[in-house]
């Protein structure tokens, strides 16, 4: 599984010019838990950091930071971010060095395509587990069933008991 394969493409995103009360109101809209900053470059809209509920409770409420202010200037950034098709452990490796739990998705002109979260990885393992679980119990089933079958196919040991004592 990949990024693209378990990440989202519904981004919710705002211009970095757009002030951290716009951003709480459009996560509270939109019943999301960050918005990515972008700014306009030549190559176009490009991520330029991000603003979660936690950044909102943690850095700005608590310390105190003017709601009116840009996200230019809260938002965390250096942007890590990943490409499509990273894989669950690349994700992984790249939460635990960044410390964080959301990541972009980014194409190789570093436009935003999506998002994929600790919980799509989370979701991801435990789809595996569950597949290889049925692999395992398909597995004991037909291990059981060719056992049944052989059963089936041997005489009883009683009647084997009668034959050894007429001989």
């Amino acid at each position: 599984m990949r990024a693209a394969d378990i990440g989202t493409r519904r981004v919710i995103q705002l211009n970095e010019t757009a002030s951290i009360r716009q951003a709480a109101c459009t996560m509270r809209q939109h019943d999301v838990g960050c918005v990515v900053a972008t700014k306009n470059t030549l190559l176009g809209v490009l991520p330029s950091g991000i603003l979660t509920d936690r950044d909102l409770a943690v850095r700005i409420l608590a310390g105190e930071k003017d709601e009116d202010q840009p996200l230019g200037g809260v938002e965390s950034a250096p942007l890590a971010v990943c490409r499509p098709d990273a894989t669950i452990d690349e994700l992984i490796d790249i939460m635990l060095g960044s410390h964080v739990r959301r990541l972009p998705i980014v194409d190789d002109d570093g436009r935003l395509i999506g998002i994929v979260c600790l919980d799509d990885v989370m979701a991801a393992l435990a789809e595996l587990m569950l597949r290889v679980s049925r692999a395992a119990i398909g597995e004991r089933e037909l291990d059981d069933a060719a056992y049944a079958e052989q059963e089936e196919l041997s005489p009883a040991p009683a009647a084997d008991e009668q034959k050894l004592q007429q001989a």
